[in-house]
């Protein structure tokens, strides 16, 4: 951070800085990646590809990939990116009008997640994500590098508790795997294995109904779902949108880092993703992959890999974007990008029709994760050429449009791509 060229600047409007829009794409692309695997299956099926009880060595080979360079991660680069447009867009014109306009901005992207959650898929991030954003708001005034480090800060003692929280669960798990565990850690074991074979069952027997059941089937079970899942996850998503507002206006995308700087984080970002990442499978793999450690370690245990690897994604991508939006299919991902709001839902749109029992149903074949992986190449020959075409056409995506016409903020940034 010694490296930086020079003090924070407003920047331009977000849509027209390339590189946002790549990092956007390819999370938009990489978070298909592991949101498949829990449209077809159960929420433990992210963390083991062994839920369903016949996975082949192809799905064991492809969960290791997906766990190392997609688990958590793509998650967390759309909510550092969220980050930087809040960012950009407060750094626009009066602060008092701006900070009021994107209050009314998360409030109908609360409402877009909880429509998200309810007519399709529990998975949604956008009603969390609008409640850390609202958060974020207040330290609006911090300059650049404070932002940064009451990120990191708010981000190292949230790891610490989330992990600590669980610390006994997988010290049970431990005891049972090497045959040491008292009978009250067996029973809590037991236990915790009982509730989560349920609740596998029971998503299966969601995913399977027809689309109006489904819908009254969540109202009445789960109606306050993703209140209590953002209870959990604004706890991650407020320090890496923190960051991000930093990263924005210390001008990390706009030339205001030295390369050496981005490298160095690159390169730390990775080694240390990578190897955290890759430390908690051999730890999985030591454990026979018992539902403890499989349910818990990488939303608990994981927090410090997946905020290293987008720091040294974001810096690769700052690199790489000169050479990448040159070429056709850089800018078809920048496209995705600038669409990613409305790729996201649509994504689940496609998906959800494909796999739940409001479509096809497909889930019930009960698909590996290897074979997830063509609905994802699926997905993403999708996302590239339809967002470009769109983009040309009309200038904005349809519910970046909706949004911010509800949201009174009118269309001032919409201008059409052309095609490349």
């Amino acid at each position: 951070m010694a490296d930086m060229a020079h003090e924070p600047q407003v920047i331009a409007d977000p849509a027209r800085i390339g590189v946002i829009d790549l990092a956007r794409g390819f999370a938009v692309l990489g978070i298909l990646v592991i949101n498949v695997t829990t449209m077809a299956g159960p929420g433990i099926a992210a963390t083991t590809p062994n839920w369903h009880g016949h996975a082949a060595p192809g799905d064991w080979v492809t969960f290791l990939l997906t766990w190392l360079f997609f688990e958590g991660k793509m998650r967390a680069l759309f909510a550092t990116l969220f980050g930087v447009s809040l960012a950009l867009f407060l750094d626009r014109g009066d602060e008092h009008r701006r900070a009021f306009e994107q209050v009314r901005r998360m409030l109908w992207l609360a409402v877009f997640g909880y429509f998200h959650f309810l007519l399709f898929w529990w998975g949604d991030i956008l009603f969390s994500y609008a409640i850390a954003g609202m958060i974020a708001l207040l330290f609006r005034d911090l300059a650049p590098m404070r932002l940064i480090g009451l990120g990191m800060a708010i981000f190292v003692v949230v790891s610490f508790f989330a992990a600590t929280e669980v610390w006994g669960m997988i010290e049970a798990s431990h005891a049972v795997v090497a045959g040491t565990a008292g009978p009250e850690q067996a029973r809590w074991v037991a236990d915790f294995g009982l509730a989560v074979r349920a609740g596998v069952e029971a998503r299966m027997a969601e995913y399977a109904m027809p689309f109006a059941r489904a819908i009254a089937w969540r109202l009445n079970e789960h109606p306050g779902f993703p209140l209590t899942m953002a209870a959990q996850a604004v706890f991650e998503a407020l320090p890496l949108m923190l960051c991000g507002m930093g990263l924005a206006r210390s001008g990390f995308f706009t030339g205001g880092w030295s390369r050496r700087a981005l490298w160095r984080i690159a390169g730390t970002g990775m080694i240390v993703g990578l190897g955290w990442y890759g430390a908690m499978f051999a730890y999985e793999a030591s454990q026979g992959f018992a539902l403890v450690p499989v349910s818990w370690l990488a939303f608990r245990f994981g927090m410090i890999g997946r905020f290293a690897m987008v720091a040294g994604y974001l810096a690769l991508i700052v690199l790489a974007a000169p050479a990448i939006l040159r070429g056709a299919i850089g800018q078809r991902v920048a496209a995705a990008g600038r669409m990613a709001f409305s790729n996201y839902l649509g994504s689940t749109v496609v998906m959800t029709f494909l796999l739940h029992g409001w479509g096809l149903n497909l889930a019930a074949r009960e698909y590996g994760h290897a074979t997830l992986m063509l609905f994802v190449l699926g997905g993403w020959v999708a996302i590239l050429f339809w967002s470009q075409s769109w983009l040309a056409r009309f200038g904005i995506g349809p519910l970046e449009y909706a949004w911010r016409q509800l949201a009174g903020m009118g269309i001032r940034t919409a201008k059409p791509q052309a095609k490349g």
